[in-house]
């Protein structure tokens, strides 16, 4: 008869090559993962830049009393949401207390 085959080492060393294979892996998605946020953070400050471009040139071609009243009602409608976040805050409270009552 013939002698049977020992394959016990054999399994430790393709778990240590599944298990380099796995970090193998992980490492390079890490890296994918940090190149995306690079490029994520690269794409926002280039569309800042652009933006601040726009506006600089913006402002030359619109007339200043024009500018003046756009930027009044910016900060009117600002004052408006901050009223209705505050608003909406307090109903929130409410409703839940109303809730814990019944």
């Amino acid at each position: 008869t013939r002698p049977l085959r020992d394959t016990g080492p054999s399994i430790p060393k393709e778990k240590k090559a599944l298990q380099d294979e796995l970090e193998n892996r992980s490492n390079q998605v890490r890296y994918g993962e940090k190149k995306l946020q690079h490029k994520e953070l690269e794409a926002q400050e280039q569309m800042t830049y652009i933006r601040q471009e726009y506006e600089t040139k913006f402002k030359g071609l619109m007339p200043a009393s024009l500018r003046q009243e756009l930027e009044d009602t910016i900060a009117s409608l600002k004052s408006q949401v901050n009223f209705l976040q505050k608003r909406a805050s307090i109903l929130q409270e409410e409703l839940t207390t109303y809730q814990g009552r019944r």
